[in-house]
């Protein structure tokens, strides 16, 4: 068992890695940071604990993005410190939402027990996983480009 005594700490030095007790000190909240960087995709940041009391939020906030048009959804959980089964249905409701508006949605920098949580219940053959957001973005094809322009004859 891991014990914490430091009150603040430096992210950086905290390993890519999930553990522990979901009521340990440290991130027990969700913060999450959207980046749009074309129309149709959105990536959220996701920090911190994905439980049952927080898993709402980030549903929440994904159906929001969908719903305004962003079709493609990166969840980049690089800063990801705890998920139970909440966060992985969570993540369904997403691939369900984003197939419905002709999308997709993926993961980026998954912690390893998150992977094995995936990939144990077959999740990972339906939602991509990435090493980091730029290569989920590389895979993602957006339709973003606009369309080509029409040749009017006088």
């Amino acid at each position: 068992m891991r014990h914490s005594h430091a009150i603040a700490r430096d992210d950086a030095d905290i390993p890519d890695e999930q553990g522990g007790d979901p009521m340990s000190v440290g991130e027990p909240d969700l913060v999450l940071t959207v980046h749009t960087p074309r129309p149709s995709l959105a990536v959220v940041d996701v920090r911190g604990h994905l439980d049952h009391h927080t898993a709402p939020r980030l549903r929440r906030r994904g159906f929001e993005l969908i719903d305004q048009g962003h079709r493609h959804v990166v969840l980049n959980l690089a800063g990801l410190r705890f998920s139970d089964s909440t966060g992985l249905a969570v993540l369904v409701a997403l691939h369900n939402r984003t197939r419905a508006h002709r999308g997709t949605v993926a993961i980026a920098a998954p912690p390893e027990r998150f992977r094995k949580m995936t990939r144990v219940t077959g999740l990972s053959r339906v939602v991509p996983e990435h090493h980091d957001v730029e290569h989920a973005l590389a895979a993602i094809e957006t339709d973003d480009a606009p369309p080509p322009a029409a040749h009017h004859h006088a």
